[in-house]
């Protein structure tokens, strides 16, 4: 298996086991209305797609340097507190030119979460065709 399709399978499982475990708790195997049936599919697809995309905007507003100011501030003050602790950056702008080299993929996760967004559009409309 490539080392690029990892990525997507793993967030694509996350996503399965979260739909899963949302039509395991609201007992679809037992239903056979169609219209609940497809309106607890689309209600699972949905919130899978909803959590992967948002982790996906998450890491990308993280790596434009979002939360820079909060996480450089946040481990200088927790910093202060410790005996005999080396500063690893002297000033903010030291920590954002280290920062700036550690980015994050993230393309990975809008994809999947786009595609579990699409999958419940289809359940939704599927959905309106029994109401």
């Amino acid at each position: 298996m490539k080392k690029t399709l990892k990525p997507y399978l793993i967030a694509l499982l996350v996503g399965f086991a979260m739909a899963g475990a949302i039509l395991w708790s609201k007992d679809l195997f037992s239903q056979t209305d169609p219209k609940v049936i497809f309106h607890i599919l689309c209600d699972a697809f949905f919130v899978a797609g909803v959590v992967i995309t948002s982790a996906g905007l998450l890491v990308f507003s993280s790596n434009e340097g979002t939360f820079d100011g909060l996480v450089y501030g946040v481990s200088s003050f927790i910093n202060m507190f410790r005996p005999k602790h080396k500063k690893k950056y002297d000033t903010f702008f030291d920590y954002r030119v280290a920062r700036a080299d550690k980015k994050f993929s993230f393309g990975f996760l809008l994809i999947c979460g786009l595609f579990f967004l699409a999958v419940s559009l289809v359940m939704y409309f599927l959905y309106r065709r029994y109401v």
